[in-house]
């Protein structure tokens, strides 16, 4: 017995799939499925022998079929006729009662805005799928209005998705001609081990896109290229202004590349490796913790030259122990103002007016 014959099984998923073959526009083949089996990746089949055979190795376990056929060579884009709206139990904190409201308020919207529009909702094992075939006469591109706008066709299924649900459809399901995948009846929703139904069937005919939604649609584009401006915006100020912070710290932090690191000290050297070094290279130059340890283990070998430590293996802990508390404080190292003006510090304040030769120490 071939796959395709058999028990009432074989019969119901064929029968959902015959159903949802009825919303879809020619050409029906080639397009893509994916089941349990394929662990949820699409394939492409060829026949509705094919789907059946596919379906039937999946055990029925999710079988899907993409709305939209595989875009053939130089074509980008198909005429958005068929709207797909999941309306999923988790985004509504599993509350049915707002469930059920919300499917009613998509309904509604659908046939205000669609010209008596009557879609097919499926109960998918956790929520509503809601599923409209539409007529739109051509591909959103070739139309005037919409061609200073990156791919229209495509970004319509997912306006209809938000605009006839107000908001309220699952944000992680975003339509497109590659991914807009609609569960067949009679089929397994594997997470829930539930099969998908039909709740309310579509009246078989197809509402035209009306001028009234391209209008809205087109004000929606509007507002989101508004949005990306602004965004696009935001980004290259904070860039400025990371930029100009990066300016400044450089100019700041510029006496600790030339007056500290570039410079042995024979005196201070546990406050300065303490509070200025671990944490100028850890948390402002952002090095890592073996690039800072071989720095400053280089500059108290300088030091040492100047006044040996009575004893190295002390400071090699200590260079580690600093670091690290650097890493876990996430502060940045002690600033001169405070080494000019805390009283903690004066030793450290007359070595560095001493180091650099000046009366009062300055960047």
């Amino acid at each position: 017995m071939s796959p395709i014959d058999g028990n009432d099984k074989n019969d119901e998923i064929e029968t959902g799939l015959d159903y949802i073959l009825s919303h879809l526009e020619e050409p029906l083949f080639p397009r893509k499925i994916s089941t349990q089996k394929s662990q949820n990746k699409q394939f492409r089949i060829e026949t509705k022998k094919d789907i059946i055979n596919a379906f039937l190795e999946s055990n029925f376990g999710d079988c899907r079929i993409n709305a939209y056929p595989i875009l053939r060579n130089g074509v980008t884009s198909w005429q958005p006729n068929l709207l797909f709206i999941d309306l999923d139990l988790t985004d509504f904190n599993s509350n049915n009662t707002i469930l059920e409201l919300t499917l009613n308020k998509t309904l509604k919207n659908i046939k205000e805005k669609l010209d008596n529009g009557s879609p097919t909702v499926l109960m998918s094992g956790n929520g509503y799928h809601v599923i409209l075939p539409v007529h739109c006469p051509m591909v959103l591109e070739n139309i005037h209005e919409f061609q200073e706008f990156e791919k229209p066709s495509e970004r319509f299924l997912r306006f209809a998705k938000d605009y006839l649900s107000e908001g309220k459809a699952n944000k992680s399901n975003n339509p497109s001609f590659k991914s807009c995948l609609l569960r067949v009846p009679n089929s397994i929703n594997s997470k829930y081990n539930k099969k998908v139904t039909i709740v309310q069937e579509w009246n078989g005919l197809r509402p035209p896109v009306t001028k009234e939604l391209l209008l809205e649609f087109r004000r929606y584009l509007i507002q989101k290229k508004i949005e990306a401006e602004n965004n696009r915006q935001k980004i290259l100020l904070r860039r400025q202004q990371q930029q100009q912070y990066n300016h400044n710290n450089n100019n700041y932090f510029n006496w600790i590349e030339t007056k500290i690191l570039q410079t042995p000290f024979e005196d201070c050297r546990k406050i300065i490796i303490d509070l200025i070094l671990a944490p100028y290279l850890i948390n402002i130059k952002k090095l890592t913790y073996e690039k800072s340890y071989q720095i400053i283990k280089e500059w108290l070998d300088k030091c040492n030259t100047l006044k040996r430590l009575d004893s190295i293996r002390n400071f090699d802990y200590r260079i580690s122990y600093v670091l690290k508390n650097a890493m876990n404080k996430g502060i940045g190292p002690m600033s001169l103002e405070k080494i000019e003006t805390d009283t903690n510090y004066q030793k450290l304040r007359l070595l560095l007016e001493k180091k650099n030769h000046m009366e009062k120490f300055e960047v």
